[in-house]
């Protein structure tokens, strides 16, 4: 069955890893607004409704995880997807809906985005 497309928030402060990630989720037929860190993606976030945000864990202005617990104190916040080249083991519980080691495969990162995984 098909997946309707989705309106999904890419945070990474990595110029290749947002490349990366943001063409496997247009290929996979979903709309990206790629920003390069934490304030910029609450400021996005505060103008546009998202389906989904991909949060890269570590970033210079923001951590992944201060972002994540500021979209989730907002009414109707997105799918969290954290995206670490740390042990995921290490990311606080319950925080992200998902957690994805780096790099992430195409089709680990479609299922997360649906809830799929």
């Amino acid at each position: 069955m098909p997946v309707a497309s989705l309106n999904v928030l890419i945070a990474d402060d990595h110029p290749y890893s947002r490349e990366v990630v943001s063409r496997i989720v247009t290929a996979l037929g979903h709309r990206v607004t790629a920003v390069d860190g934490g304030h910029a993606a609450l400021e996005a976030f505060a103008d546009t409704h998202f389906d989904v945000a991909v949060i890269d864990r570590r970033m210079p202005d923001m951590d992944g995880a201060a972002v994540a617990i500021a979209m989730k104190a907002r009414v109707g916040h997105p799918r969290l997807v954290a995206l670490s080249g740390d042990d995921p083991a290490d990311m606080l519980p319950g925080l992200f809906d998902v957690v994805l080691q780096k790099p992430v495969e195409a089709a680990v990162l479609a299922r997360a985005l649906t809830g799929r995984m």
